[in-house]
């Protein structure tokens, strides 16, 4: 018998060229001419307790998360334990930082949260709430930022950065009106939803556009139910609104740190926490736009571009490298022993038929997960 050769999708030869190109790029900022190793090797001196502090700041973002995250799904299913909304929310996370666009955290969370019993449906109306309150304050955040430090990023932002920010403005904004769609319009959301399931079908990204189309509407009935009790709970959205702006200030305070870390004792500091964190927010809005895992190249680039006028040239390298290793690559080494990495495989590599199938299991009921195949982080 002929043995058959195996085909390499197109999938794995993707993350392979990613892969390689994140290596590429954080060797490049270690070791160039400018870059960490040649600074260490230098008289320069690095601050240790500013770079603790930096770690301080992302471990308080990732802590942040996974409160959000159970008092979401304690308000829709109160039998949910601390610990599980934990395992959900770090598998999240590193799905979210491993796949492009971040598509993949919120379906392996409710996959994860079935495999603990909590109803799918009400998972994923915890999810999208949270997205919602995330999306909002991102918005109402960045809004903030432009009238704040309009002038000061006006002198420092190239024709690229500009074109880059306005889209990236743009496409939050396009975001909210989507989301304040679904939430609140019934008739139009379903139109909508039609048409994107023929969409897919089209593409060859859904395979039963009519069954896929009856599954998620079924979703969003009770999504739209739920949300109606959610917005009448004041108190509760405070809180939530509160915590997330906390968050997203850890995330852009990082940079602060690592500035502070990179700077001499004696050095006079020609940015405020005020102006770094603003430089992130946009930062930010600029590498979202880019849908490889972890914004992987825009990221870096558009770092440079803000933080051009801010970081010098001998530490700007490092500077790129110590952010990227703590915010990116911290989180994956944070998050992964979480993350349930046998099914994790397996989903990435036919990530393809990921939502379908899933949005399919969860309106049947059955959504099944293996025990040999996902850990259960019990």
């Amino acid at each position: 018998m002929k043995n058959k050769k195996k085909s390499i999708s197109w999938k794995t030869v993707f993350n392979a060229v990613v892969f390689c190109f994140c290596i590429g790029m954080m060797s490049y900022f270690c070791f160039s001419p400018d870059g960490l190793v040649a600074l260490l090797n230098s008289t320069k001196q690095i601050n240790i307790l500013w770079l603790v502090l930096a770690i301080a700041a992302h471990l308080l973002n990732i802590f942040l998360d996974a409160v959000l995250v159970h008092l979401f799904l304690k308000s829709s299913s109160p039998e949910i334990r601390l610990k599980h909304s934990i395992k959900a929310s770090m598998t999240g996370q590193f799905f979210c930082a491993v796949t492009p666009g971040a598509s993949g955290g919120q379906p392996m969370q409710i996959i994860t949260l079935n495999n603990y019993g909590i109803d799918p449906g009400k998972a994923t109306s915890a999810l999208v709430q949270k997205f919602l309150v995330w999306q909002f304050t991102l918005t109402g955040y960045s809004i903030a930022v432009i009238i704040l430090r309009f002038g000061f990023f006006a002198q420092r932002m190239s024709p690229v950065l500009w074109v880059a920010s306005i889209i990236g403005f743009a496409a939050q904004i396009v975001v909210i009106f989507v989301l304040l769609l679904i939430s609140f319009s019934p008739k139009l959301t379903s139109r909508l939803l039609r048409w994107i399931c023929k969409l897919g079908n089209k593409i060859k990204v859904v395979k039963n556009p009519d069954k896929t189309f009856e599954a998620v509407e079924k979703q969003l009935g009770y999504f739209h139910e739920s949300n109606k009790e959610f917005f009448k709970r004041k108190g509760f959205l405070a809180i939530n609104y509160l915590l997330t702006i906390v968050q997203m200030t850890a995330i852009y305070s990082v940079p602060y740190f690592v500035y502070r870390a990179l700077s001499p004792d004696n050095a006079q500091i020609s940015a405020s926490v005020v102006d770094i964190v603003c430089a992130q927010a946009f930062v930010n809005m600029v590498s979202s736009l880019v849908p490889l895992p972890g914004a992987s190249g825009a990221a870096e680039l558009s770092f440079a571009g803000f933080f051009g006028g801010i970081f010098d040239k001998e530490t700007m390298n490092s500077a790129i490298f110590i952010w990227r290793t703590i915010t990116y690559y911290g989180t994956i080494i944070v998050s992964a022993p979480f993350s349930g990495l046998k099914k994790a495989k397996k989903n990435i590599s036919d990530s393809s038929g990921l939502l379908e199938s899933t949005v399919e299991q969860i309106t049947e009921g059955e959504l099944k997960v293996n025990e040999q195949e996902v850990q259960s982080g019990d």
